[in-house]
């Protein structure tokens, strides 16, 4: 982890930087010491300062946010974390109005918290639906998982299944790995979010499975929460294990009635081995292709596969992915 000393508040493209890098933190100025640690991979952002006994807020009420006291290196620390999702501008700025509290008007920790809350309570205390975009991603990825609970045994299908972890492909089988991208345009593009996204694992090839959904009616598609029904009963004995991924993936029963739309396939699901063919920005085109490429710390671009050929992946993803005839 790096640690940087920055000005008392980051301007929000600074900020940007810091949730689209790899873990790192600040320093705010002041006294008492208090630094913000950024984790992008986990989508956290927590606030450290010195312990001073002043005990810990009551949090019970908020999903989003806690606080604790940890040790690190001999030292005591008041920790509050917030998971920010999709909001982590807003994250920041909780965690530096607190850390001002603290700072400029002396407050212990257990009373800055509180009184941020009460002007950021609305973001923490929010439902915690779904993005748009997490929304298609997961609905792209439960079609997957469905065909391969109706192709293969279904514990093994469920436990294939990493979408919800961070830093693992999509998929991972003995011996294949696949990273799946859905899209809702007439077009196969597809986001692709950071330098080693498409990196194989050694001696595992990885192949991109390219979705396209479009709207449809209640009669002609599903919803979000209609697939998560159908892929549960699916899974059988596997059912639980699926129930605890999908609540890592993000999705909360209470937050059914927020997924109204119906989609269906608008096309057949394409697959493409992501070899030495493959359109890839990863760290060895940075380094070939880029002056100072140390200073490069992410990337994220869209890919256009429409018109590549399609690939044969091996099973199960054959079943779901048909390639060449």
């Amino acid at each position: 982890m790096s640690l940087a000393q920055a000005g008392r508040h980051l301007p929000r493209e600074a900020v940007a930087s810091y949730l689209a890098a790899s873990p790192s933190a600040i320093v705010i100025p002041g006294t008492p010491h208090c630094r913000i640690d950024f984790d992008p991979p986990r989508r956290e952002m927590a606030l450290r300062t010195p312990h001073a006994g002043s005990g810990e807020p009551d949090l019970s009420s908020f999903e989003y946010v806690s606080a604790r006291v940890i040790s690190e290196q001999g030292t005591r620390w008041d920790q509050v974390v917030v998971q920010y999702g999709a909001n982590g501008h807003e994250a920041y700025l909780l965690l530096s109005d607190i850390a001002d509290m603290i700072q400029q008007y002396q407050l212990p920790f257990a009373s800055a918290i509180p009184s941020a809350l009460a002007t950021f309570g609305d973001l923490l205390a929010r439902s915690g639906s779904l993005s748009p975009e997490r929304q298609t991603g997961l609905y792209g990825e439960l079609l997957l998982l469905e065909s391969c609970l109706q192709a293969m045994d279904n514990t093994a299908a469920v436990e294939a299944w990493k979408g919800f972890a961070p830093n693992e492909h999509d998929f991972v089988f003995p011996g294949s790995a696949l990273e799946v991208k859905t899209t809702k345009t007439e077009r196969r593009r597809h986001i692709i979010g950071g330098l080693e996204q498409l990196d194989p694992a050694p001696g595992t090839p990885l192949w991109l499975v390219s979705i396209q959904i479009t709207s449809a009616t209640s009669t002609t598609g599903r919803t979000l929460a209609q697939l998560v029904d159908d892929t549960v009963a699916a899974a059988g004995p596997a059912r639980p294990a699926l129930e605890a991924s999908l609540e890592q993936a993000g999705w909360r029963e209470r937050d059914r009635a927020s997924y109204l739309s119906h989609y269906k396939l608008r096309s057949t699901p394409a697959a493409y081995l992501v070899d030495s063919n493959f359109p890839v920005l990863n760290r060895h085109a940075v380094d070939q292709g880029c002056a100072r490429p140390e200073l490069i710390v992410g990337a994220t671009y869209t890919i256009d596969v429409t018109t590549l050929q399609r690939g044969n992946p091996p099973e199960p993803a054959a079943h779901f992915a048909p390639g060449r005839q």
